[in-house]
């Protein structure tokens, strides 16, 4: 048998040093998304590892559902996806995370494999894509967080170094602004789902893809183009029969936003200069006030709790088993989110927009483009 060559990587991730390895297509899946984040040569402080062998958990173990534990250690085997986290988690010290991809042996074609997934993933594609949200995203928040960063769940442009963020749950309308905005002249593209800040009230760029839904880009026939483009027919197909058979919701599309948008569109950080939190709610037009720091900072905590939605499972798991789980408890989660969100909130403007139940994405942009004050930076 022929010997593997693991690849490596290692980028910084705001004020952490990350590592990257492995090999095999959910590796190169994965690094390629990674690969948006600054290259380095300094110490890392979480290494993740993508394996091609089994996971093989230690025998000192306390288990609790589908996970096994102790004090230093962490592991999930009941997914495709197996992982397992071995380190001081929410500590100031270097952590291992090594991932444990499962592929079938006997499975579909690929084209087959593609049509019947709403993304026209491959399986690898889907490992991939599901390290990024349900292992990376959490992982780093715990590591952001004792480093005077932490993700934040918005939308965040740049305009002549300064950065608007429009903070808001899924479904709210923060994508289609944010791509309608990248529209006109000076605006750049920083992060989509998830924004990453520190305690300096600077934003960082997070290469995250970006996942677009026909609603996204509805009647929007350049966006549309910027879609397509570069996709075969039957890429093309599938998009259009998901969205007539079973709606809007039910396809998407992930994309790289330096692709997507143009090199020329994207920034690398910038300061925050204003903050908008998008609210959906029951009124007849669209409203839009002042809110203050420490209201703000609460439901943009909330709002990240669904975001690193895994994590909490695993906490109130380890922590309902006794003293020895390696996760903090979700408690002091929320508390230091939103001190760090406090930190950098109380010295900017901070409004939040109501927006009617039935206000289409287009209505919204239009709101705010008519209202040019809302977005001036």
């Amino acid at each position: 048998m022929g010997r593997t060559f693991l690849k490596s990587m290692k980028c910084i991730v705001a004020n952490i040093t990350i590592e990257l390895s492995g090999s095999g297509e959910v590796y190169n899946n994965i690094s390629k998304e990674l690969s948006g984040f600054p290259e380095t040569k300094e110490d890392s402080e979480v290494c993740f590892t993508i394996n091609t062998k089994k996971l093989e958990v230690p025998p000192d173990v306390t288990v609790a559902s589908d996970i096994f534990y102790n004090a230093r250690y962490f592991a999930l085997k009941s997914t495709p996806l197996k992982f397992e986290i071995k380190g001081r988690i929410f500590e100031k010290e270097p952590l291992e995370v090594n991932v444990y991809p499962a592929i079938p042996r006997k499975r579909s074609f690929r084209t087959r494999e593609r049509f019947r997934d709403w993304n026209f993933f491959t399986i690898e594609e889907t490992l991939a894509k599901n390290f990024v949200y349900n292992i990376f995203d959490f992982v780093m928040e715990l590591k952001l967080l004792v480093n005077s960063s932490s993700f934040i769940h918005a939308s965040s442009l740049e305009k002549d170094g300064k950065a608007i963020l429009f903070v808001a749950a899924g479904g709210i309308g923060k994508t289609s602004i944010m791509m309608q905005m990248l529209k006109k002249e000076g605006w750049k593209y920083l992060a989509d789902d998830l924004s990453i800040i520190d305690s300096n009230g600077r934003v960082y760029f997070n290469p995250k893809y970006i996942q677009i839904y026909p609603y996204n880009i509805k009647n929007d026939f350049e966006l549309y183009n910027l879609l397509i483009k570069g996709r075969g027919a039957l890429d093309r197909l599938h998009w259009s029969y998901r969205k007539l058979r079973y709606g809007e919701a039910s396809v998407r599309r992930r994309v790289d936003p330096r692709v997507f948008f143009g090199p020329g569109k994207v920034s690398s950080s910038a300061q925050v200069a204003k903050v908008i939190n998008l609210v959906r709610t029951n009124v007849n037009d669209f409203e839009i006030d002042g809110i203050g720091h420490d209201v703000i900072s609460n439901m943009a905590a909330e709002i990240l709790s669904l975001e690193i939605s895994p994590f909490f499972k695993y906490s109130c798991l380890c922590n309902g088993g006794g003293s020895d789980s390696p996760f903090p408890k979700i408690e002091e989660i929320k508390e230091r989110a939103i001190r760090r969100f406090q930190e950098i909130f109380n010295n900017v403007p901070r409004y939040q927009l109501k927006i009617p139940l039935k206000a289409s994405p287009s209505d919204l942009f239009e709101y705010i483009d008519k209202n040019t004050s809302i977005i001036h930076v």
